[in-house]
């Protein structure tokens, strides 16, 4: 960890967390990927876990996402977890922010009308009212006229939407190239700075 980090108040500390959501779309592996890279920088992610988040780790990556989670984050909740400090906007005035990565089209739909249904989106929905970062990595395809609508409403609420497309210019040469490419996309958002992917010179 940067010295700097290590001689930070109790104060700075709290101001190093950062909201990772983690739902059922595609690509489980780059809310993972978040989560590590954030510890490896010195942050600390808050960790929110959906149901459907659960499947598809186990069906693309064949893991125990709850367990992999806790075995790199020291705060992690289940989406079912109300009463977790997440859903208070007094316990995310000090966060650097929140990404939804993958989001699913359903968590954007909920963000979007304002449905408080589970800690995902009610954490999002509490970003947005006190007009905190909010990233939310789409990795649906196509996008119909009804979830382009909805991505609009959250992007006029301050939201950013950042759908998961790799870019080739930094000629990748494996999977993780390309997660990291999205992931670090995202740190952007959030204003975290990273060296993770190679950036666009001419």
């Amino acid at each position: 960890m940067d010295e700097r980090l290590a001689k930070e108040t109790g104060a700075d500390k709290a101001k190093r967390k950062v909201v990772v959501g983690v739902t059922g779309a595609s690509g489980v592996i780059y809310g993972i990927s978040m989560i590590k890279i954030l510890v490896s920088l010195g942050l600390e992610p808050v960790v929110i876990v959906s149901k459907g988040a659960l499947k598809v780790a186990k069906a693309e990556q064949g893991i125990d996402l709850i367990g992999a989670v806790r075995d790199i984050a020291k705060e992690v909740y289940l989406e079912n977890e109300m009463d977790a400090p997440p859903s208070s906007s007094s316990a995310l005035v000090k966060t650097l922010g929140m990404a939804i990565i993958p989001c699913s089209i359903r968590t954007l739909a909920q963000i979007a009308a304002g449905i408080s249904s589970n800690l995902v989106s009610r954490t999002a929905i509490n970003m947005l009212r006190l007009k905190k970062r909010l990233v939310l990595v789409v990795r649906e395809t196509p996008l119909g006229t009804i979830e382009l609508e909805n991505a609009l409403k959250v992007s006029v609420a301050g939201g950013i939407i950042l759908p998961a497309s790799p870019g080739f210019y930094t000629k990748p040469k494996t999977i993780e190239d390309m997660i990291n490419f999205v992931v670090g996309k995202t740190l952007d958002a959030l204003e975290i700075e990273h060296d993770i992917y190679r950036r666009w010179t001419r």
